[in-house]
């Protein structure tokens, strides 16, 4: 696939994960704002790392250091993946959080806990698989970028590229 096949595929697939954390977090964030009660941090974190998905597309297209935008998104998603696992295993559901529930503990091994949650959590698989195909489209973009021509002041999306 060409780099601007990889560019438009890494926009389809940024797109998609924002809309899944706005999808799942918006409503959250709505009845925590109408409640006054916050008690579980996700919803305001998902809503805000999709609008600044958003605003790393619209920065790409414009062709304005789109390497670094590649390693905030491989940075991002590593953070939705990394997050998910602690979430539901470590974090033990937010207990952590001062306002949260109450801990949820498990006594399985880290690795059962996230196949039995993946087994009911259709969402959070196909967000998983979004995320880590995302990242890698990234991570070859980051690697093989070299879009910007030193001597145009013309974004890359325009050129063609």
């Amino acid at each position: 696939m060409e780099r601007s096949g990889l560019r438009y595929a890494a926009g389809i697939l940024a797109l998609a994960v924002a809309a899944i954390h706005v999808y799942w977090g918006f409503p959250r964030l709505v009845l925590y704002i109408q409640t006054g009660r916050v008690p579980d941090p996700r919803p305001l974190l998902f809503v805000g790392s999709a609008v600044l998905i958003v605003l790393g597309i619209a920065r790409v297209l414009d062709g304005r250091n789109e390497r670094a935008i590649y390693l905030a998104g491989i940075a991002l998603m590593g953070t939705y993946i990394v997050g998910y696992g602690l979430w539901h295993t470590g974090l033990e559901h937010g207990g952590f959080w001062p306002w949260g529930p109450e801990p949820i503990s498990h006594s399985d091994p880290a690795w059962q806990v996230l196949i039995d949650h993946m087994r009911t959590d259709e969402l959070g698989v196909v967000s998983k698989l979004l995320e880590a195909t995302l990242a890698g489209v990234l991570t070859l973009l980051y690697r093989h970028d070299d879009a910007t021509d030193s001597g145009s002041d013309i974004p890359a999306i325009v050129r063609g590229e």
